[in-house]
């Protein structure tokens, strides 16, 4: 974990302050304070477990005491969820209990929070399916799927207080956009020229991606849609502030390798189904040696490239006749087609046009002024 306070400035003057915390034993990640004129804005609230919420006062307390900033929780008027994975909004509880601050997350991911223990039945059992379907092996799949459950039920229900659809995706000087694909309800949230991605673009990483039918509106698909219309801000955009890893200056760049990335593995997919593969064999060959709930990712990782590839004909079902749908068995595909028509579309598909809400000019801007300390 960055150990220490990073101070951000917007071409506006808005100052942006990350604070650093540890999400998870494996994970790490930040939230972001922002200060514009008479607004002070929480962007994510971390996990909530262990130290988190802790690190989140001695972050607040460093941005009064160093900083000289009024970071209070009475100061505080949004808390903004980029999106409804644990590990950005687990510390609601907590946060709630000291501010009366706004809370808001978009509509998609709103049953995540007000319906929290009804959403996480309904996934485990989609995810129950969808390892059957992938060919996991069934000791395999009990060891998966405790891991999975593990630390879930240390969180409930915590519903917000509107959703960013309901202010027309604009919440005071932050302008909202949606970005679904690694999560259902996912937003990115541009302020001048800085852009807090939360997890939808990372500087190192490529975001976990999961097939849609574990959950709609997530699926590879929807990423890449999604990263094709935010590579329209590139322009306006010179700082790119993530939930986890390092800040990002180059936010086209980043945008083509992740793309890049997809389409190597979507291509190495194709290449296996030469023969019949389930889900499962083919994730051992893409991710090999992964243990624990990181072949968890990689199977999930997989099966959002399967289904991509399923969905538009490049691969099909190989044992058709062995399945009856009325319970899940596992699922062969073989190859329809060869990666010329794969290049294609990636190399000409075109972004769909970002609106802004009425009033709210999408405009390149000079340079950004940042320092970290």
């Amino acid at each position: 974990m960055t150990s220490g306070i990073e101070f951000f400035q917007s071409n506006s003057g808005a100052r942006i302050y990350r604070i650093p915390l540890e999400l998870f034993p494996i994970l790490s990640g930040y939230a972001h304070m922002v200060f514009i004129e008479d607004i002070v804005a929480l962007i994510d609230v971390g996990s909530g477990f262990g130290d988190s919420n802790d690190q989140i006062e001695a972050g607040m307390d460093e941005l009064r005491t160093k900083y000289g900033e009024r970071a209070n929780w009475g100061d505080i008027n949004y808390v903004l969820i980029t999106h409804g994975h644990v590990d950005h909004f687990g510390g609601l509880r907590y946060v709630r209990e000291r501010t009366q601050a706004e809370i808001g997350i978009h509509e998609l991911d709103l049953p995540v929070l007000a319906n929290y223990e009804e959403r996480l039945k309904v996934v485990e059992n989609r995810l129950r399916v969808f390892l059957v379907e992938a060919g996991v092996e069934n000791g395999k799949r009990e060891g998966i799927m405790t891991l999975y459950m593990l630390n879930k039920h240390l969180y409930s229900s915590s519903p917000p207080d509107f959703t960013f659809g309901s202010r027309g995706m604009r919440v005071g000087p932050f302008l909202i956009i949606h970005v679904p694909g690694h999560c259902p309800g996912h937003v990115v949230i541009r302020l001048d020229d800085v852009l807090f991605s939360g997890d939808h673009i990372l500087k190192d990483t490529s975001p976990h991606q999961a097939p849609e039918s574990l959950s709609l509106y997530t699926g590879l698909g929807h990423y890449l849609e999604s990263l094709r219309n935010v590579s329209q801000l590139v322009d306006g955009i010179h700082l790119t502030l993530g939930g986890h890893e390092d800040p990002i200056y180059d936010l086209g760049g980043r945008i083509q390798e992740i793309e890049a990335l997809h389409l190597e593995r979507l291509e190495k997919i194709l290449v296996q189904l030469n023969e019949p593969l389930t889900t499962s064999q083919i994730s051992q060959a893409l991710f090999p040696d992964v243990e624990g709930y990181h072949e968890l990712l990689a199977i999930e990782e997989t099966g959002a490239h399967v289904e991509y590839l399923s969905q538009r004909g490049y691969i099909r079902i190989n044992n058709l006749d062995e399945l009856d749908f009325e319970s899940p068995a596992p699922i062969r595909y073989i190859r329809s087609e060869g990666v010329d028509r794969l290049k294609a579309v990636f190399n000409h598909k075109q972004p769909e046009p970002i609106t802004a809400p009425e009033g709210v000019k999408i405009t390149k801007e000079p340079h950004i002024s940042t320092h970290r300390q």
